[in-house]
């Protein structure tokens, strides 16, 4: 298992790194002072090109070439320093260094990435992880016994009424919200609150969980291990958990551990609905504010805590199913 996680680990280097590239590039492949007159629209050339040289803008993009000290650079200078420099001394080699030691710079507004997004994780957390748990309770709980009552009124009503909430996109969800528990039955608090929240996120999640896990439990009751439990004498109720809900696991996990990212990442449309200052209000505010710096960690960050969940769910293979071997 060792030498499948070392394998794994090594294949993630080459993924994170095209990840990164495709995201500098977008982000890089623009004149530096057009991306200086973003962040200080009403500057003056020195001011802009000021900027451009404290933020590294002014270096050679992949390559530091001898040619590169001798020519004028973005920010208006010639740098001899850089003919001092390794060839690596670029700006694509030194954002991978910084990422990967975790050093995400500075905001639009020069404050510390690094402390707001572990500021913002919190309520993030707060929002995302009961919902995930609620909706998984609720989604399994439900496919078990649609499986079990297969081709019935029951089954074709939840089957309706998943299909019907998979229709509904998030934006209805939380204008219907707003006027519902806002001006017709104001039971609970609206906004700066994760309670309305989490039933959004639930409501809005459980359709399409609720289908597949269904698809899923449906696939193992037509096995023959399961007609032989039957005519064994079992119950139904130790059918459907002890070995339907077992023998499921793998592609259960499979949604579930790749589902966790997003527990961090947190909501960009529920998150700056309601208030919340999450990691997903974080990236709608860099978003609306083109702060460049903060979208392209949490695009790192997103890819990186991806290919972490994928790792896991290998792991969580072995866990479920003793067959399954890493090798």
């Amino acid at each position: 298992m060792a030498a499948y996680f070392s394998r794994r680990i090594l294949y993630m280097v080459p993924v994170w790194l095209g990840v990164f590239f495709i995201t500098f590039a977008l982000f890089h492949f623009r004149d530096p002072l057009a991306i200086a007159r973003v962040h200080r629209p009403q500057a003056p050339l020195p001011v802009l090109q000021a900027w451009i040289r404290n933020n590294n803008l002014h270096l050679p993009m992949f390559l530091n070439l001898p040619s590169d000290a001798t020519t004028e650079r973005a920010d208006g200078r010639v740098h001899p320093e850089l003919a001092e420099r390794g060839l690596f001394y670029s700006q694509f080699f030194l954002s991978v260094q910084d990422m990967l030691f975790f050093r995400f710079g500075m905001d639009k507004n020069r404050k510390p990435i690094k402390e707001a997004m572990i500021e913002r994780i919190g309520p993030s957390l707060s929002l995302m992880l009961p919902a995930f748990l609620l909706s998984l309770f609720f989604s399994v709980s439900v496919a078990l016994l649609v499986s079990y009552f297969h081709q019935s009124r029951l089954d074709y009503s939840f089957v309706f009424i998943s299909v019907l909430g998979m229709s509904i996109a998030l934006p209805t969800y939380l204008i219907a919200s707003n006027y519902l528990f806002g001006k017709i039955i104001p039971l609970m608090p609206i906004y700066n609150s994760v309670l309305l929240p989490v039933v959004i996120s639930v409501v809005a999640s459980v359709g399409g969980q609720i289908r597949f896990y269904r698809t899923v439990f449906l696939d193992q009751i037509n096995q023959d291990y399961v007609r032989t439990a039957r005519a064994r004498g079992l119950a139904e109720s130790q059918i459907m958990v002890r070995h339907v809900l077992r023998n499921s696991l793998i592609p259960i996990l499979t949604s579930i551990v790749m589902q966790l990212p997003f527990l961090i990442t947190g909501s960009l449309l529920l998150e700056q609905f309601f208030g919340i200052p999450g990691m997903g209000d974080m990236l709608f505010s860099a978003i609306t504010g083109q702060d460049f710096q903060v979208i392209k960690v949490m695009v790192y960050m997103g890819s990186f805590l991806y290919m972490i969940g994928s790792l896991l769910t290998d792991l969580s293979y072995v866990l479920a199913d003793p067959r399954v071997v890493l090798r």
